[in-house]
């Protein structure tokens, strides 16, 4: 009865450390305790950095990516990791947009752990794409204002040339009329004279 009872309460500790055992192997992987931004955040400023804050220490080789809204893969110019939290740089900052996070460590017992979560970016007044739209627009006006303003220029100048070319062909005019009626008052002065010249002989 007392061998039973010995072998009973060996199994019972055997089992207890079995099952203890899967949880103390859990409890060494590395899980994300913190990030920056947070999961599911809205942040209203524009950010160039990622932060993940892990239980336990992480070792080099650790990386995390972004995938934008509209499906590109964006990946950081450098990293940093200081025991248990990894930052990710980018060299330019995030624009407007929602961001996937993933992220895949490896832990301080060598486990590669990856997972993924989700911000979005809002940042006060225009987005990048429409201040270059807005760009766009108002260098195609002052194009425009510019050679609108030229053509007029060039419309004005040539009606100056038709109205001073009028005005000297009207000159012209009067000049030549002015001499065709001398001519005719000097024929007929010559005229008469020569007939009044002929009555007296």
């Amino acid at each position: 009865m007392l061998k039973v009872k010995k072998s009973l309460l060996m199994s019972l500790i055997v089992l207890l450390l079995f099952s203890l055992f899967p949880i103390s192997m859990a409890n060494a992987h590395s899980v994300l305790e913190n990030s920056i931004p947070a999961d599911g955040e809205q942040v209203n400023d524009s950010i160039n950095r990622i932060e993940l804050s892990f239980n336990t220490k992480i070792e080099n080789g650790s990386t995390l990516t972004l995938v934008n809204d509209v499906g590109d893969e964006l990946n950081p110019s450098s990293y940093e990791i200081n025991d248990n939290v990894l930052v990710a740089i980018f060299e330019d900052s995030l624009e407007s947009g929602t961001y996937q996070v993933n992220w895949k460590v490896i832990g301080a017992d060598d486990h590669h752990i990856e997972n993924q979560y989700s911000f979005t970016i809002t940042v006060p007044g225009m987005t990048e794409d429409e201040n270059e739209t807005t760009q766009t627009e108002e260098e195609t006006n002052s194009t425009s204002e510019k050679e609108t303003s030229t053509t007029d220029e060039v419309n004005n100048q040539e009606e100056e040339n038709q109205h001073q070319s009028s005005s000297n062909e009207n000159e012209q005019s009067s000049l030549v009329m002015i001499i065709i009626i001398c001519l005719i008052i000097a024929v007929i002065g010559i005229v008469a004279w020569m007939l009044f010249s002929n009555r007296k002989k």
